[in-house]
């Protein structure tokens, strides 16, 4: 009888999505009340942001997935997962982390760890991967790793383009054994060089129970285990932890679809010693023709009497801590494969609703005189144009000379005449009235722009209402303009 044993669990992390305000945010009108706006149910191209990882994973059969998300989103996250019937092969626990915690990603896994049971992925909510870039073919090349990776991290090039071309990875990569092998601690915050600490061994979650003052996965806990790859000393005292003895291995042959390749000789490993030789150690953990006999020599030199013999055997045992193969990998994704992207600020969140596929919501014009949508769910005017490259949700009317370019508006909008819309993103329920234009806007639910209003290149939260006749510009428009203070 074939038993199937959990190989991954899926870790999403939803965060408060403090870098996306004032689109985070929430302004009751006449009450002066915020609410708060999860990150995770931002639209991108009409979609929810949690709807990319979620159909990442259930197409790579990753079925046990666990949301972590602030406790005051938990209302509207609980509807959305739970009421979804979009993917019902998906088993979806929600957790929760209190609001006032100022957790580390690190401290989160800490906090969750009872919660995993097997090696995992961490995934955040805001990333959305291009077509190409399949979880199943990173899955195999992790499982197929001989050397069985702590690790393995995804590389991507980001989206936003300079004129010199796309930024640099700042890591340093050992491209022979696909070793990460430095991160700069001091660059790490930049989102530069570490794009996605992704597939992880159950087993650092043992290490994070010990070394309580790493708090941060980017930051702190995978510079640590790249230093750890080269160091003999935190390899003997924390090797055991990180890859106990077993055979990991059968259980991701279960599941992969590839042959294994043979183990590649790794760059520490013990090399056999000449008679005489002496010297140190040379950098990286490699034992130089010089170097002075190993503990493993030393007690093979030794008489076996029983207490000798525990000795030894203490000896060896030493010797095979020190030699325990820890190792970060990681895959490169090249944008000339497809763009993959972090909506996690304001920038990137813009530029991401330009990337899904607009064949979904393909806008269909109203018969003309018609008031009534009847199977159509689309309301718009003949007489409006609006781009190929423009993305409009369903029940969304437009009103006649209204101009519609580069733009994704949401489902249930109403735009009025004579407006012109270029580079926006309008979520759901945003009222633009006559002759408003707006170009290279986000505007947030239930966003109202009054007649003539001007707006460029401004972002508003959600429910706030934009003066008529005013003119914005490189504004974050928090508060509902006819409130009082």
């Amino acid at each position: 009888m074939n038993t199937y044993r959990l190989e991954f669990q899926a870790v999403i992390l939803a965060g408060p999505g403090t870098n996306l305000s004032p689109l985070t945010r929430h302004y009751v009108r006449g009450h002066g009340l915020e609410e708060p706006v999860p990150k995770a149910l931002l639209p991108v191209g009409n979609k929810e942001m949690l709807n990319y990882p979620l159909a990442w994973l259930d197409a790579a059969g990753v079925s046990d997935v666990l949301i972590v998300c602030p406790a005051s989103h938990r209302p509207l996250m609980s509807h959305f997962v739970y009421s979804s019937a979009e993917f019902p092969a998906l088993r979806i626990t929600l957790q929760t982390i209190d609001d006032e915690d100022s957790m580390g990603t690190a401290d989160v896994l800490r906090e969750i760890s009872s919660s995993i049971q097997a090696d995992f992925i961490v995934l955040p909510c805001d990333f959305i991967p291009p077509p190409n870039l399949t979880l199943s073919a990173l899955l195999d090349a992790h499982r197929m790793d001989a050397d069985g990776p702590i690790l393995t991290s995804l590389l991507y090039e980001r989206g936003e383009i300079s004129k010199d071309g796309p930024p640099p990875l700042l890591v340093g990569l050992e491209e022979k054994s696909r070793t990460l092998a430095h991160i700069p601690v001091e660059e790490s915050g930049d989102d530069v060089n570490l794009r996605m600490s992704m597939l992880w061994k159950r087993t650092v979650l043992d290490l994070l129970a010990e070394r309580t003052d790493l708090s941060s996965i980017k930051e702190e806990l995978i510079p640590w285990l790249c230093r750890t790859q080269y160091r003999v000393a935190a390899r003997r005292k924390y090797g055991s932890i990180l890859k106990p003895i077993g055979n990991t291995q059968a259980l991701a042959l279960e599941h992969s679809t590839v042959q294994p390749a043979a183990k590649p000789t790794r760059h520490y490993a013990k090399k056999k010693l000449d008679a005489g030789d002496a010297g140190a150690d040379s950098p990286g953990g490699l034992q130089s023709p010089k170097s002075p006999p190993t503990a493993m020599s030393i007690a093979s030199s030794v008489p076996t009497s029983p207490r000798i013999g525990g000795l030894q055997k203490l000896l060896e045992d030493e010797e095979n801590k020190a030699n325990i193969d820890i190792r970060c990998a990681f895959i490169v994704h090249k944008m000339e494969n497809g763009t993959a992207i972090r909506a996690n600020t304001v920038k990137t969140y813009f530029e991401a609703n330009r990337l899904p596929s607009r064949e979904q919501y393909q806008p269909q014009q109203a018969t003309p005189g018609s008031t009534q949508p009847g199977d159509r769910e689309y309301w718009i005017d003949p007489k409006a144009q609006i781009s190929s490259d423009s993305l409009v949700g369903p029940s969304t009317k437009i009103a006649e000379r209204t101009s519609i370019k580069k733009s994704v508006i949401g489902s249930h909008c109403v735009i009025g005449r004579n407006v012109r819309i270029s580079g926006c993103v309008l979520m759901d329920h945003v009222v633009v009235k006559d002759g408003a234009k707006l170009d290279g806007c986000i505007l947030s639910r239930h966003t109202v722009v009054e007649e003539k209003c001007s707006a460029k290149e401004s972002e508003t939260a959600t429910g706030v209402t934009l003066a008529a006749g005013g003119d914005y510009k490189n504004e974050r428009v928090e508060q509902f303009e006819y409130d009082e203070d």
